[in-house]
């Protein structure tokens, strides 16, 4: 049979040869042109329709240029291998375009985060399908024989299987594993030996997770088949908990439960729906256990929505004068000397600015009462740029980022500000936006000082304005070094400017 004679109108009609020359030279180009994000990942959809138009066109005419070169240059009678080269890469192609075809009707139906993407096994079973049905089709077009085929591969494939018993194994597991879907990509769960990691990809041998430290666990597709597995599901799924509070036998249960629901409710990394439940789990014991039954957005939201439950309720109890109380032992002690630890008081942390050299211990304890203490969460925006502060924080504990913004929605870094820094002194004086993004990189505890504690300040002392200009103008040269490191345009206020600020205020 012969294949390429039934186009030779691409001889006859150089028009249509060159415009599909033309065409695979425009698709390849643009291909490059779209090197850094490739174009099938920009526009998915045009990409693998124009590949299915313009791969078997560019196929058949490369066919035609060598069955004519080769008759050209006289090197035998090679039209029966042309013939079937060409037709069987023009089936390859089809089988692979009309795989992507269907990867892509896959594909098209998840959000960025979705699980449904094909692991590695379900889309090289894919592909495989597709160029086997391609070759088949080419065997059964070129008249050859397929059963002779299997029966010369036959003793081979058998003597293969039995070398490769244990991969086999994998691969036929990993296939049920597939079908079955006990997990998907995305998914988080836990083996039985306590590991727990996020699905990443399943192959034909192994599935792999990333683990908490970031490394990649590795867990044979048999291995992973013939254990129980829990699974926590993605980010799209919820996932709920219970937690166990003992509380004294003396706090009226009916208390004890409004105060654990209020606590729950005040929590916004829970979900409200469906809402907290309080139970009284267990009232044979002394202290009394309460069950505390919440859900969470996803797995992954669990450890800090945790954390933020905990310290409601640590807040709630304590301001009701109630202590969570530990399981009671009878012991014998005797008596020793009691460590006391507590945080830094807000008069400390005070006392360690440089604006405390020029304050009384009074006026230091003036500045305590009429200030707040400030508890955030890491990942909290603090301030945002272009915000106009009327406070300024000292930062307590943990780590708070300074950052710009370096265009559209991206931002960039510039340092970090630790315990005893403090932050928008010189944008709440100046009354200017503040240039920089201030959002906690750990959790953060400050003390937030308002405009007003330095108002009241300054007009018992009006002395103080010339000791706050120059702590103000030295932090505003500092600011515009960083402005200049983050291309953005300086301020410009003299010392005079600083001063008529700090008048404006005592007024």
């Amino acid at each position: 049979m012969n294949f390429l004679s039934s186009f030779e109108m691409l001889d006859g009609n150089f028009a249509i040869s060159l415009s599909i020359a033309l065409l695979t030279i425009a698709w390849l180009g643009l291909k490059l042109f779209f090197r850094k994000v490739p174009l099938g990942e920009r526009y998915p959809k045009l990409a693998v329709t124009a590949d299915l138009v313009v791969l078997p066109l560019a196929t058949l005419l490369v066919g035609r240029l060598t069955y004519n070169a080769h008759k050209w240059l006289e090197l035998g009678d090679l039209s029966a291998f042309i013939n079937a080269l060409t037709l069987f890469t023009l089936l390859i192609v089809l089988g692979w375009c009309c795989a992507r075809l269907v990867e892509l009707f896959v594909l098209s139906k998840r959000k960025n985060d979705d699980a449904t993407y094909l692991p590695g096994l379900q889309r090289g079973l894919l592909f495989a399908g597709f160029l086997l049905a391609s070759a088949i089709a080419f065997f059964n077009i070129m008249d050859y024989s397929v059963t002779g085929i299997y029966l010369s591969t036959g003793a081979l494939a058998a003597l293969i299987a039995f070398a490769m018993q244990k991969t086999l194994g994998d691969l036929f597991s990993g296939i049920a594993l597939s079908v079955e879907h006990p997990f998907r990509l995305g998914d988080y769960i836990e083996l039985e030996d306590g590991t727990q990691g996020q699905i990443t990809d399943i192959n034909w041998r192994a599935t792999r997770l990333r683990g908490w430290d970031n490394a990649t666990v590795v867990v044979p597709n048999s291995t992973l088949a013939q254990q129980r597995i829990n699974n926590m599901h993605g980010t799209n799924h919820p996932y709920a908990e219970w937690y166990e509070i003992k509380i004294p036998a003396e706090v009226d249960p009916t208390m004890a439960k409004a105060l654990l629901l209020e606590a729950a409710l005040r929590c916004d990394k829970l979900l409200k729906k469906p809402s907290p439940a309080i139970r009284l789990a267990d009232a044979t014991t002394i202290p009394y256990v309460y069950t505390v039954w919440v859900h969470f957005p996803n797995f992954l939201s669990m450890f800090a929505g945790r954390e933020q439950l905990f310290r409601e309720i640590h807040y709630a109890l304590k301001n009701a004068g109630i202590q969570i109380a530990p399981e009671t032992y009878e012991l014998h002690s005797r008596r020793a000397d009691v460590i006391k630890v507590e945080p830094p008081t807000a008069l400390v942390t005070l006392k360690k600015l440089d604006i405390a050299n020029f304050l009384t211990d009074e006026e230091l304890e003036q500045l305590v009462r009429s200030s707040e203490r400030l508890v955030f969460d890491a990942g909290t925006t603090i301030v945002a740029e272009g915000e106009v502060s009327h406070a300024f924080d000292i930062i307590v504990h943990g780590v708070v980022e300074t950052s710009v913004n370096s265009g559209g929605t991206s931002s960039r870094m510039i340092g970090e500000l630790k315990p005893g820094e403090y932050y928008g002194l010189y944008s709440m004086i100046a009354d200017t936006p503040s240039f920089q993004q201030f959002a906690a990189a750990t959790d953060v505890t400050v003390i937030r000082v308002h405009i007003e504690c330095i108002r009241a300040l300054l007009q018992n002392r009006p002395d103080l304005s010339e000791e706050f200009a120059r702590i103000v103008k030295q932090r505003m040269d500092n600011a515009q070094a960083v402005r200049l490191g983050a291309d953005k345009t300086p301020a410009r206020l003299t010392f005079q400017d600083i001063m008529r600020r700090l008048d404006a205020l005592m007024r």
